[in-house]
């Protein structure tokens, strides 16, 4: 990936700048600019390059050019500029012919430039270039629920990367754990390879690892075949998607045909730095919606009957349906000195991350309780099972413990399946499951209503309670009873 030729001369900064040679070559791609101020300096050319020089060069080897032609090292470059009256007045009637037979555009540049003030027009010519193809506008309406924003804009870039490079690309999302790919090219590879998704950024058999830039941790992963070490071999460009410290992707670009060139280290950080913001921008979203679903909860919890039409309109603002029924859960830590609010974004990130977030919504009501509000299924037909439930919050607790070790969550669940006009009662009701159920069933962590039944609204003293639970525990173990 570079810049074509005449493409860089239509630009502001090249109106002085004079063809004399190699019309015929102008698509050509410039992919590096290297300088030729010694008669074997090409010898050490990649190809694809513009080539600069003073022209002192060609002044004291006259033959220097028609060397390269004739082994060779030209014959791979883009372009040559020389710059006017340096040290040749007139440019050698049998150099014009060579550039001219071998479709290589020949470019006379004014004298004053200096070659560092070059270089960068060329270089942000083509940064420019490359951020139009990647260019992702802003969308200002964006909603949570919205994924089709976020799978657009990824596969956009995707695909722009593949067409600027000629390399195919891929994303892997960690949280959806969905993949994205920039055309059937990647997976083409990837079958023909043997290799599976993760083997992206956690290779399961030999290779080596070269870092490009250590801050995004943007590295070449090739393998390796000890038994054969001529055998067909593959490399690959990834650069891990890092928010707040957790990995929310992996972008990978694929070096099928060849390593990428100095240019395409340019698309490729531009292709990320632009994913980055798509994540970011989703996460600001997910984040604001957050707090504004936690703001209408808190609200829902405390209105009167004259606030209903009140009620209905922030429920509207968030993209909430008040008829819509919902399982209630409520949340409790009783970790000493823990305030689950303090880590407010560390369990929304670990609750989006677990299958209990792709149904359900999660506000704090305190700095120990939280309630999760599960969507009924009933608009796919079926209703949720209390043991799918349940999973789903053992996953959810799970992550939460892992991250935090001394953190246990416990649930208290009503079933029912209700509306928002219901949630005072639900969640009077999950509070009371919680109650009981940590007196009652004290080994367990996860208590519903079917559970403890009536048992759920007995309003005895705890002291009391607790004696009467001795004799209840003894009685349970007669066999006549």
């Amino acid at each position: 990936m570079g810049i074509a030729v005449h493409e860089l001369l239509m630009l502001e900064y090249f109106k002085e700048y004079e063809v004399i040679a190699g019309r015929k070559g102008l698509q050509k791609e410039i992919q590096g600019v290297t300088l030729l101020e010694a008669p074997d300096a090409l010898r050490w050319a990649k190809g694809k390059e513009l080539i600069l020089s003073s022209g002192y060069v060609i002044h004291q080897e006259p033959q220097c050019i028609e060397n390269a032609f004739q082994n060779g090292s030209m014959q791979g470059t883009s372009a040559m500029m020389i710059k006017r009256g340096r040290y040749l007045d007139e440019i050698p009637e049998n150099i014009i012919q060579l550039f001219d037979q071998y479709e290589i555009p020949l470019i006379r540049m004014p004298f004053s430039v200096p070659w560092m003030e070059l270089m960068s027009q060329i270089n942000t010519a083509v940064m420019n270039r490359t951020i139009r193809r990647f260019r992702i506008h802003s969308n200002h309406s964006i909603q949570i629920s919205d994924q089709s924003y976020k799978v657009q804009k990824i596969r956009k870039i995707l695909q722009a990367v593949e067409v600027e490079m000629k390399f195919p690309a891929f994303l892997y999302d960690l949280a959806e754990k969905k993949s994205y790919y920039s055309s059937p090219n990647f997976q083409r590879i990837t079958k023909f390879f043997g290799l599976k998704e993760r083997d992206y950024w956690d290779p399961s058999t030999p290779y080596t690892k070269h870092t490009l830039c250590d801050y995004i941790h943007m590295a070449r992963i090739r393998l390796i075949n000890p038994g054969n070490m001529e055998g067909p071999r593959v490399s690959w460009i990834t650069i891990p998607i890092i928010m707040d410290g957790i990995t929310q992707a992996y972008f990978v670009v694929m070096e099928s045909r060849e390593f990428i060139d100095y240019y395409d280290e340019f698309a490729i950080r531009i292709a990320f730095l632009t994913l980055l913001g798509v994540y970011e921008q989703i996460m600001i979203a997910e984040n604001m919606g957050n707090i504004g679903f936690e703001n209408f909860i808190h609200f829902a919890l405390n209105y009167s009957e004259k606030d209903v039409k009140k009620l209905f309109y922030q429920a509207n603002i968030q993209g909430i349906s008040i008829n819509t029924s919902y399982i209630y859960i409520m949340i409790h830590q009783s970790t000493p000195f823990f305030d689950v609010r303090n880590e407010r974004k560390i369990f929304f990130e670990i609750f989006q991350k677990s299958q209990i977030g792709k149904h359900g919504k999660l506000a704090f009501l305190d700095e120990n309780d939280g309630l999760i509000l599960v969507e009924t299924e009933k608009k796919y037909g079926k209703k949720w099972k209390k043991e799918t439930i349940y999973e789903l919050l053992k996953e959810f607790q799970k992550n939460i413990h892992e991250k935090f070790e001394n953190v246990i969550l416990k649930f208290g669940i009503s079933m029912e399946e209700k509306t928002l006009l219901d949630i005072k009662d639900e969640v009077e009701k999950c509070r009371k499951i919680l109650k009981m159920g940590k007196i009652i069933l004290p080994q367990k962590t996860m208590w519903d209503y079917e559970m403890l039944g009536p048992l759920t609204w007995i309003e005895i003293p705890e002291d009391e309670l607790e004696h009467l639970l001795i004799q209840y525990k003894e009685l349970m173990k007669e066999e006549k009873i």
